[in-house]
């Protein structure tokens, strides 16, 4: 008899060790790490000196954490390879749009017209087998106007038609510009991104839209924000510029990563903490860069030059990383958690993508804006 249990006791075992391998060896949503967390990101973060020309300081963000972030599909890529499609409210179909309950953003400001198109809101189809980030900020050109994406999301693969909050940056235009949106490689600058993230204004996307024609002394019949990028001011100071910083990044992360990786950068102007754009790999944040660094410089034109001393790695590392403040969260079941931090000084947005309902979510966008 005891010979007999011996045998079930080891039989037990050996069936508790069998599922314990399955559970280890069970296939993950690929790129999520279990464990890894926001926390766990934030802390491998260091951030280095700054590189500085003019007003404009950018702190590169390190660290040594590694996860896999090769499934994510960015809008520009997306778009160029036509898996992605994003057209006017109305053009894929009447009753194929699945509608939000309550809207998050202001209604559209414009009155309603015959073909169901709306200033705040366009239709998105996903056909690729990878999820798609979308970064607020983002600049989409066609419809009957150029807009920017609203705010930080993951749209699953293969998916149905979706509403997208966008805002319009071309007010003199509300007339078919093509059949669809299509990628400009371009990322509104801060002031923009700001208006549309934490005034959530449409009026106010327009102000500064319009300050930077004028300041960028463009010729924009329809005061679209593509105009005054193209301007030949905003040309020659993205080319002396963006290309001096470049080049100075490469060379100063060439002697100071010491087996870290840039994931992302810190932003000051005129000697003020004003921004962060930090993502979960060097991979995925260089694909974002020349279209950030753009922006940067574009942000720091438009604010004058003044002579201020420039704050300390520390103090840049401190700032990313205070987090006091109040909290709201909103979840898409199987695609993202947008976690958003208001505070008087500051507004934090993190978006985490979820593979699957009950997994754990990946960083994906770690956006610090200072307000005032």
């Amino acid at each position: 008899m005891r010979k007999t249990w011996a045998i079930y006791a080891v039989l037990a075992a050996l069936l508790m060790v069998a599922q314990l391998v399955a559970q280890f060896e069970r296939p993950r949503p690929q790129g999520v790490r279990p464990g890894i967390n926001v926390g766990h990101f934030r802390n491998s973060w260091q951030v280095l000196e700054p590189i500085t020309r003019g007003n404009l300081s950018i702190y590169p963000v390190v660290s040594a954490l590694k996860v896999d972030t090769s499934q994510f599909l960015t809008l520009d890529e997306g778009l160029a390879s036509g898996a992605v499609r994003i057209t006017e409210r109305g053009q894929l179909g009447r009753g194929m749009v699945r509608r939000r309950p309550e809207p998050e953003w202001p209604r559209p400001v414009e009155p309603a017209v015959d073909s169901g198109a709306s200033v705040n809101e366009l239709v998105l189809v996903n056909s690729s087998s990878q999820p798609l980030l979308l970064l607020a900020g983002e600049v989409v050109s066609g419809g009957k106007q150029n807009r920017i994406i609203g705010a930080d999301v993951v749209v699953p693969p293969h998916s149905e038609p979706i509403p997208l909050t966008v805002f319009c940056v071309e007010h003199g235009r509300w007339s078919e510009g093509g059949a669809g949106f299509g990628a400009t490689k371009a990322m509104a600058h801060p002031g923009i991104r700001k208006e549309a993230q934490v005034h959530q204004s449409q009026q106010g996307v327009w102000d500064s839209v319009a300050r930077s024609v004028a300041q960028l002394g463009a010729a924009a019949p329809t005061q679209s924000y593509l105009d005054a990028l193209g301007s030949p001011k905003a040309k020659r100071e993205l080319e002396q510029f963006a290309g001096a910083f470049q080049a100075d990044y490469e060379r100063e992360l060439r002697t100071k990563l010491q087996g870290r990786e840039a994931v992302g950068v810190i932003v000051a102007i005129n000697g003020e903490l004003v921004w962060s754009d930090v993502f979960p790999t060097s991979d995925l944040f260089l694909k974002y860069w020349p279209k950030l660094l753009r922006s940067y410089v574009l942000e720091a034109e438009g604010c004058g030059r003044e002579v201020k001393s420039v704050p300390s790695a520390k103090q840049a590392l401190a700032y990313l990383l205070e987090d006091m403040g109040h909290v709201s969260i909103k979840t898409e079941p199987g695609a993202y958690r947008r976690t958003e931090i208001s505070a008087e000084a500051y507004k934090i947005v993190v978006l985490e993508a979820l593979a699957k309902p009950g997994t754990g979510g990946l960083l994906a966008h770690y956006n610090k804006m200072a307000l005032g």
